[in-house]
């Protein structure tokens, strides 16, 4: 369990990861990578390294529909509290324009 804790924290310390999170957190809606990219303004390859860290930390959930994948937040305990937190951090004006 202390590696996972770990490696979440790690997840968590990168402002794109971040603001990925930002943006989930933001709608009620599963998201595809392209609404992604067009609301954080970064390209494609990027993103996508991006929710794949996070995904494989279990932040990130992905539900395939047809030819596309969309992204949502993984629920549980433990996430549900750091998103409650995050939701309450992620204040800055960089993260209110992604939204």
């Amino acid at each position: 369990m202390e590696r996972l804790k770990s490696e979440i924290f790690k997840a968590i310390a990168d402002n794109t990861r971040l603001r990925i999170i930002n943006l989930l957190l933001s709608t009620d809606e599963a998201l595809c990578v392209c609404e992604v990219v067009g609301a954080l303004r970064l390209p494609q390859y990027q993103v996508s390294k991006h929710i794949g860290i996070l995904k494989n930390t279990g932040l990130v959930s992905a539900e395939r529909k047809g030819t596309w994948v969309y992204y949502s937040l993984s629920s549980g305990s433990v996430n549900l509290r750091l998103f409650n937190f995050l939701r309450e951090f992620l204040d800055d004006s960089v993260f209110r324009m992604d939204s």
